[in-house]
């Protein structure tokens, strides 16, 4: 069984992207062939506009790649091999193994040796071949589609995991539909607008009470950055403010300019918002950068 590590962990949240996923061996190539052949898928897609490295992992690309000839000729002072092979890409979508967009392209590649003819064959893969982009095109067209159709379900699931406080699986699914998805991406925000202030006032009063420690023990800097953390939404804010007037006038003249500017940013409705949702992709990053980033070839090409 053929195990990869996904290249996730990408922090584009809201764009649609692709996980690069390889082989651990293909017959005919070695690891530094490998290498390049995935250097040239990541090409193509970012050739395309998309990101090469999914955070949620939900949608993957990936190669098959074979060797069909394999010939000599002979030359003036030496022979030279000569390879035909075929590179075909997939794009699926991993939750329900389904397919969205393939394309397949015949290379050839010369050489001293047959590694080199093979070497040569991948350099020649042509990233800005019309081909490639309308494969991408395809894939990133029904990958819309795919969250239109589920806007709603998955507002529904994510609504359950906040309902049961699971609220980076739920930050995470609302920010997995990217910002192209025009239909759902008004609803989508006021759900993780309502996620993160019920998120906050299960949080807030461990932050009180971190803030209150630090406080106790003089890390009067370490308490106002703790309290920074703290939505006005939230239930505690009244008692944010109150520890912060207790310990206002033993904080750096920094700190203090720093906390200013933020009570700042709060009382601009506009600025609060960019400051929520910033916070909530950082969750979701957070909770699929937590998750197992391996993903089965062997199953994915079945």
């Amino acid at each position: 069984m053929v195990l990869i590590v996904t290249k996730a962990q990408s922090n584009e949240v809201g764009k649609i992207a692709l996980s690069v996923i390889m082989p651990e061996n293909v017959d005919g190539l070695d690891a530094s062939q490998l290498s390049k052949l995935e250097s040239k898928i990541i090409q193509i897609t970012t050739k395309s506009g998309l990101s090469a490295s999914g955070y949620s992992q939900n949608f993957v690309i990936y190669p098959k790649f074979a060797i069909y000839e394999t010939n000599v000729v002979e030359g003036g002072m030496q022979n030279i091999t000569v390879v035909t092979a075929e590179l075909s890409l997939f794009i699926k979508q991993i939750s329900n193994n389904m397919l969205f967009s393939s394309v397949s392209k015949s290379l050839k590649g010369s050489g001293k040796t047959k590694e080199m003819a093979i070497t040569n064959a991948i350099s020649q893969i042509p990233v800005s071949d019309k081909e490639f982009l309308s494969f991408i095109e395809t894939g990133k067209q029904k990958i819309i589609a795919y969250y239109e159709a589920n806007c709603d379900a998955i507002i529904k699931k994510a609504d359950s995991h906040s309902k049961m406080q699971e609220y980076d699986q739920a930050f995470g699914l609302l920010m997995s539909i990217p910002d192209e998805v025009t239909s759902c991406h008004d609803k989508i925000l006021d759900k993780a607008i309502e996620t993160y202030k019920a998120y906050q006032n299960q949080r807030c009063s461990e932050l009180i009470q971190q803030a209150k420690a630090k406080s106790a023990a003089m890390d009067y800097d370490g308490s106002l950055e703790v309290l920074s953390q703290i939505d006005p939404s939230s239930k505690c804010y009244p008692e944010q403010q109150a520890l912060f007037k207790s310990i206002e006038s033993k904080i750096s003249a920094e700190v203090k300019k720093q906390w200013d500017f933020e009570m700042k940013q709060y009382n601009d409705a506009v600025s609060l918002e960019k400051q929520r949702i910033n916070a909530i992709k950082e969750v979701a990053v957070a909770y699929y950068k937590s998750q197992p980033t391996t993903v089965n070839y062997n199953v994915l090409i079945k």
